[in-house]
């Protein structure tokens, strides 16, 4: 039964099946079945148009390299015209990414006054307004997160050019047809604006001047340009179309062409998303409120699982199935060796703590305002995280959403402590997802599933004198000559 297992060591678990994998349930949010509640405007095509600006804001707060998960949280109270961003990362929220927020934030306030001040009526405005401004923004943006971006550039950007290298010469260099233009023009200007930004890793003590900055910003801008119509060719197939048909002289198969240029161009992207922020009337009161900002401390969970021994492992393994099989004691073995320090100090994931956060009272005025039910996020969410929040929207309160899971496994992983049913719910979707792989790898028989009455241990046969009116039951069909149509005719009158 799943309210004998602790969520945590189901977790556990999934990652030790799905080590270093996708299990397969990846899942983004369909924005066209959800209602988003208390955005800011009572309307559901300008609150998906939200969305985005939220997972903007949470990119751009990654500084490090790696192991840096960030989820932003928005609240409004349009009587006091004051708006509230609630930060939560995996770590601990650091002045310095609250300070760079609000510096963000205030250069966003003015870029919005100075499109209000020249705007003339219509909806549509030159792109050059407020360049300066953009370009100053597009600085502080990169520069605060360019470890990240750095890494994405090592990871991707050579392979990138190899890719583009064999597209060359299988279709000549001035043979380029449709979206392959674009791919190539977006290849040179990240090239030319990474080449720059590369100084400013290779020297931290070297600085870009105002006009290299504006270079870097036109080339990235002109790259994100390409980069859509690449994307969109072929009703958003094309980057698999191309690489599949240039596998055979890529070494290790089909590039992941869709994957490198969305890295590449992720923070330009983000930080566009915020231009268009600041340049919408309909979102121009958000950036009018009076706003604050603050930090979700850091939140770990002690998790003990099943001891180093097998035997624990192997109870467990039979309570989740409902059955003992064979192949749960290597299972077992397995796990004891995975698992050999049976206590874990687990940090609670962004997302899911800033829900906490936000559904725990803390005696000031923003307890009263409802949070936004969009939640920002840098990354998509592991799938503990995605169904610890399906489980939370299943108690009937508030819903919460993020852009979608990438259907990873991690360990360690610590719910939050919200009490109620919560466990217990979460225990049995991520049972439901484990026996799945097990039926699905055939190693459950079909008696032991769920859905169906079990026969183990309750097998009642018949005896010699309800055998014999079994036989004599069969024997009716004698009647017909054994002619079984004849006899479901007699039986059974056609009435379709």
């Amino acid at each position: 039964m799943s309210n004998e297992l602790d969520p945590h060591h189901l977790v556990a678990l999934m990652s030790h099946i799905f080590a270093s994998t996708q299990d397969g349930s990846s899942r983004r949010l369909d924005t066209s079945s959800h209602n988003f509640k208390h955005g800011i405007v009572d309307n559901h095509t300008t609150n998906v148009r939200t969305l985005p600006i939220l997972d903007a804001i949470a990119n751009i707060s990654v500084s490090r390299e790696r192991s840096q998960s960030i989820a932003v949280a928005l609240q409004l109270d349009s009587q006091k015209k004051e708006i509230r961003l609630t930060i939560a990362e995996n770590q601990r929220v650091t002045k310095a990414l609250l300070d760079h927020l609000c510096n963000v934030w205030g250069n966003l306030q003015t870029l919005s006054n100075e499109y209000a001040e020249q705007r003339t009526g219509a909806s549509d405005q030159p792109m050059h307004m407020a360049l300066t401004l953009k370009i100053q923004i597009f600085r502080d943006i990169y520069l605060y997160s360019l470890k990240k971006q750095m890494k994405r550039i090592n990871k991707w950007f050579q392979n990138l050019g190899q890719f583009m290298k064999v597209l060359l010469n299988s279709r000549g260099s001035s043979n380029l047809q449709g979206f392959e233009v674009n791919l190539f023009d977006a290849v040179v200007a990240l090239f030319t604006a990474l080449n720059l930004v590369g100084k400013l890793h290779d020297n931290p003590q070297s600085q870009l001047t105002d006009e290299q900055w504006a270079q870097v910003y036109r080339l990235s801008m002109k790259a994100n340009e390409d980069v859509r119509v690449v994307l969109a060719d072929r009703d958003g197939t094309s980057c698999e179309v191309l690489a599949e048909e240039l596998k055979d002289d890529c070494p290790q198969g089909p590039f992941n062409l869709r994957r490198a240029l969305v890295k590449l161009t992720s923070l330009p992207q983000h930080i566009e998303s915020l231009f268009g922020f600041a340049h919408s009337p309909r979102l121009r009161p958000t950036l009018l409120y009076r706003m604050f900002i603050i930090g979700v401390p850091k939140r770990s969970r002690k998790v003990q699982l099943p001891s180093s021994s097998s035997r624990e492992w192997r109870l467990f393994l039979e309570t989740a199935c409902q059955q003992s099989y064979n192949w749960q004691e290597g299972d077992a073995i397995e796990l004891s060796e995975k698992f050999n320090s049976r206590t874990y100090m687990c940090a609670v994931h962004s997302e899911c703590k800033l829900i906490q956060y936000l559904e725990t009272t803390h005696e000031n005025q923003w307890d009263n305002v409802p949070p936004f039910s969009y939640i920002g996020v840098s990354k998509l969410s592991c799938s503990a995280c995605r169904i610890w929040i399906e489980s939370f929207n299943k108690l009937g309160g508030r819903q919460f959403y993020t852009r979608g899971s990438h259907d990873k496994w991690c360990w360690p992983w610590g719910m939050p402590r919200m009490g109620g049913p919560l466990d217990e719910i979460m225990a049995k979707k991520v049972l439901k997802e484990y026996i799945a792989y097990e039926r699905a790898s055939n190693r459950l028989r079909l008696h032991s599933e769920s859905t169906g009455a079990s026969s183990s241990g309750a097998q009642h046969g018949l005896s010699d004198d309800q055998r014999e009116e079994a036989v004599a039951t069969s024997v009716l069909q004698e009647e017909f000559g054994g002619d079984m149509m004849l006899f479901l005719n007699s039986k059974f009158p056609d009435v379709w």
